[in-house]
């Protein structure tokens, strides 16, 4: 009773000012949009500007991403943000994901890392992209690559990207082939059209790639299931040098994905 006494006074304060109330309130409303507004058509305007990708480009793709955008993590280039020993004893990664298929050790890349905006999708780096020669080299190999293992690869339009990019796939039948993949639907890597690849890879290549300054986990990995923490972002060849350490990736990725026994022959 006293807090309905209490509130009948401003209850008839809210009733006799009814007008100027709804007009500040859509003032500020409006002075809140006024200030959102610009910010997000440019912010519209990059997302499309990275091009045609697994999402829609247009308000729809934007507005899926933007609501994945705070699930999606900030520490991609933070080589081991979990708990390595707590996911070797798990069945989803398991003791191969300790292992390196990388040959030999991985180098250091030279110079800085290129510029990657932190939309949830697509994931691309804006600086720093490969030449028309190295994506057509890049293209080349996983057809090399395919051909190189035809019982064991193949290459066939992206299912994460949709039918924009090649992708090598893990071909239907192969026993040993990983956990990670479940959700992958069976491929493993994917080059982009400013040449960085996505590609799963053994943990301990993923945290040593993401160390030497070659790459960086997708925002999304390491979300609930939806990728796994060892999904990553290959950055894009600039030269021959580089494009020689991209291809011992790719060979990393597909020994590890097809279980680490399999042989797999370099093109």
């Amino acid at each position: 009773m006293e807090i309905i006494k209490l509130a009948t006074p401003t209850l008839n304060l809210i009733r006799q000012n009814r007008t100027a109330l709804a007009t500040a309130a859509g003032l500020l409303a409006f002075g809140g949009a006024a200030l959102l507004l610009p910010r997000a058509a440019a912010d519209y305007r990059a997302w499309r500007a990275l091009g045609e990708n697994g999402l829609p480009l247009n308000l729809f793709g934007y507005v899926f991403q933007s609501l994945a955008r705070p699930f999606a993590r900030s520490d991609t280039r933070v080589p081991e943000p979990y708990d390595n020993a707590a996911l070797a004893r798990g069945k989803r990664y398991g003791p191969l994901s300790q292992r390196s298929f990388f040959p030999g050790s991985i180098p250091r890349r030279r110079g800085d890392r290129p510029v990657v905006p932190d939309y949830a999708g697509p994931h691309r780096q804006t600086t720093q992209g490969a030449s028309q020669d190295i994506r057509d080299k890049q293209e080349a190999f996983l057809h090399a690559l395919a051909a190189a293992n035809p019982s064991l690869i193949q290459v066939k339009p992206s299912n994460l990207e949709g039918p924009l990019f090649n992708s090598v796939w893990i071909r239907e039948g192969i026993v040993d082939r990983r956990p990670e993949l479940r959700n992958l639907n069976g491929e493993f890597a994917h080059p982009h059209g400013e040449g960085s690849t996505h590609m799963v890879l053994t943990l301990v290549d993923s945290a040593a790639a993401i160390e030497a300054g070659w790459a960086e986990r997708h925002r999304m990995s390491g979300v609930g299931i939806i990728m796994p923490w060892n999904f990553i972002m290959i950055y894009a060849p600039r030269d021959e040098e580089e494009f020689g350490v991209w291809m011992m990736f790719m060979y990393a990725s597909a020994k590890y994905v097809l279980g680490g026994k399999t042989k797999v022959t370099m093109p």
